[in-house]
């Protein structure tokens, strides 16, 4: 999908969608969506695949990114400036904040959603995600700035979410208010979102430090876990992120996902280790299927991690350990005897995330 809105008609948007931030001779906004694979999602959601989807989510970025560069190339060579907006992982400098490891509100460069919205490419569903006509919410995004005037594309008039409130009851750490709303203006048009909690706690459930449903009866792809409740204030949400952050070994990588998106997207060996994402991800366009998608999460069981550096889910009983990184971690009982069998990361190909190789040496190393 493509669509292009002038500047001008996000001048009543949030900050986030300022493109000025990026580009002060932004004139349009060209906003392009590649479409994901529902089957590989509907697989992601019900537990019976966790690679597939990881693994689609990295190929429609890296569309996105080669789009984005042509784009650019192609509007420069014709004497434009042009700027391709950085697809995810990239945020505003916050006050007091040395790097991503203590920043609390997460805002984009730019924001692709309010671009799309008034590129016409779909509205804002009660998530907040962008919902289409065609493929629901389940779509990655990407924006080119430019100070070319270009000619604008038509807004979506009706907004294609029902409010079936999926979305709110698929999110394991319970970011999405079920019935509480906020208003957004984006180009003209008022929308009515889910009130949410800070960007803090979506950060600690998509990030994969917290997995486990508020009831306790199913998870995300995730087998770490917190032991304690989240807080209900934003101060000490806050901290615990930033405190989760500062122990993880991710993020204390010179090159990491969030210090070059780009080049670690576009690297064949890279993984793309998505954990959750469910509220946009069970959003397809039907009604019926949201539903079933949702049924299909609530049943899928509790992930786990396995001495081979898998994440699976597990019918027999699973144990949870205390590790250095502030989160404890799931695993089944089998196999604690095999933890120590492994020896090193090295041992274990399958881990291909820096906290999941860190915690798999604790354990083999842990009893010797």
């Amino acid at each position: 999908m493509v669509g292009i809105a002038s500047r001008e008609s996000l001048a009543d948007a949030p900050p986030s969608a300022d493109p000025a931030y990026l580009l002060p001779s932004t004139r349009s906004i060209i906003s392009f969506a590649v479409a994901l694979d529902p089957e590989a999602a509907g697989a992601f959601i019900s537990k019976r695949d966790w690679p597939g989807h990881c693994e689609d989510r990295k190929a429609a970025v890296g569309k996105l990114y080669k789009i984005g560069e042509r784009l650019v190339e192609f509007l420069q060579t014709r004497g434009f400036n042009a700027v391709s907006v950085e697809i995810n992982n990239r945020y505003r400098p916050e006050d007091g904040s040395a790097d991503v490891t203590e920043m609390c509100e997460f805002y984009p460069d730019f924001s692709h959603r309010y671009g799309a919205v008034a590129a016409g490419l779909g509205r804002l569903g009660w998530s907040g995600n962008l919902m289409t006509r065609r493929y629901g919410a389940l779509v990655e995004l990407g924006s080119v700035l430019t100070s070319a005037r270009l000619a604008g594309d038509p807004l979506l008039e009706e907004n294609p979410c029902d409010r079936c409130n999926c979305c709110s009851r698929v999110c394991p750490v319970g970011m999405i208010a079920n019935r509480d709303f906020v208003k957004v203006k984006v180009a003209g048009i008022i929308e009515k979102i889910a009130r949410k909690r800070p960007n803090t706690c979506c950060w600690i459930g998509c990030t994969g430090y917290e997995g486990l449903s508020h009831d306790g009866k199913w998870s995300n792809w995730s087998p770490y876990r917190l032991g304690i409740p989240l807080p209900e204030e934003k101060r000490e949400l806050d901290a615990l992120c930033i405190r989760l952050q500062k122990a993880d070994p991710q993020m204390q990588k010179e090159n990491s996902v969030f210090s070059d998106y780009r080049s670690v997207v576009l690297d064949p060996e890279w993984f793309y280790y998505a954990v959750c994402g469910f509220c946009r991800n069970v959003c397809s366009p039907n009604r019926q299927e949201r539903m079933e998608n949702m049924k299909n999460l609530h049943g899928s069981g509790h992930a786990a991690l396995r001495y081979d550096g898998s994440h699976v889910v597990v019918k027999e009983k699973t144990v949870e350990i205390e590790t250095p990184f502030s989160v404890r971690v799931v695993v089944p009982e089998g196999d604690l005897f095999r933890f120590r069998e492994t020896g090193s990361v090295a041992d274990t190909p399958t881990a291909r995330w820096p906290l999941d190789r860190e915690v798999l040496s604790f354990l083999a190393n842990r009893k010797k």
